[in-house]
């Protein structure tokens, strides 16, 4: 479990899987991030296409330093969830993404605190330090908590984002995407430092303080 200040991260389990995909097409939530009549451009997935997008490393040890969703815990309640792909360490960059499971559960900064803590998680595992999101220009509750988290929007062509992310690899679901970016620096005072656990076989950062470069 990884702890932040109003929420903490359990690592999402297979069994999981479908209640993860019905807090995003089967919800409350649901109108405000895809379907019509808002977001025509992006239809509700079904479960078949859901476990495509989101297969079982997802949701298993497996896909730790590679792509890794997360539930999202407030008041002993799982609230959301909150995941990571495209990890690259080489280029010390990661994809994020996030949903709440309830209408009821946004606005409580739930959302803002998840993303600081995943975060500051993968900064001090793999010493990832640029994290990109890409809400809809239309989902304006979005962008906002994506700020609060520190993220700010970045002008980034398709071209750019092929070259960040891979060749066919596109993270624009929206005819309106907007690219939003935040970068994590060590203090000028410390060294980081890498190591390997030679009792787990990963690598850790030490040594070094994250801070938020808006």
């Amino acid at each position: 479990m990884i702890s932040g200040v109003r929420t903490r991260l359990r690592p999402a389990r297979i069994t999981d899987r479908k209640k993860i995909y019905l807090w995003m097409a089967h919800s409350d939530v649901t109108p405000s991030m895809m379907g019509p009549p808002d977001y025509p451009d992006y239809p509700i997935p079904s479960w078949k296409e859901f476990c495509q997008e989101y297969a079982e490393h997802f949701f298993r040890p497996s896909g730790d330093g590679r792509g890794r969703n997360f539930v999202i815990i407030a008041g002993g309640e799982g609230v959301g969830t909150v995941g990571y792909d495209r990890c690259n360490r080489g280029k010390s960059s990661a994809v994020l993404d996030i949903w709440l499971s309830e209408e009821k559960y946004c606005g409580r900064g739930y959302g803002t605190d998840a993303l600081n803590t995943l975060c500051r998680h993968l900064f001090d595992r793999y010493g990832i330090r640029h994290f990109y999101i890409s809400p809809s220009s239309r989902n304006k509750r979005a962008a906002a908590a994506y700020t609060k988290a520190g993220f700010r929007q970045v002008a980034m062509s398709r071209r750019e984002l092929e070259k960040e992310f891979g060749r066919g690899v596109n993270i624009l679901d929206y005819c309106d995407n907007t690219v939003m970016k935040r970068v994590m620096k060590w203090r000028r005072s410390a060294r980081p430092r890498r190591s390997v656990n030679p009792q787990e076989g990963r690598e850790s950062w030490s040594g070094v303080r994250p801070q938020c470069q808006p």
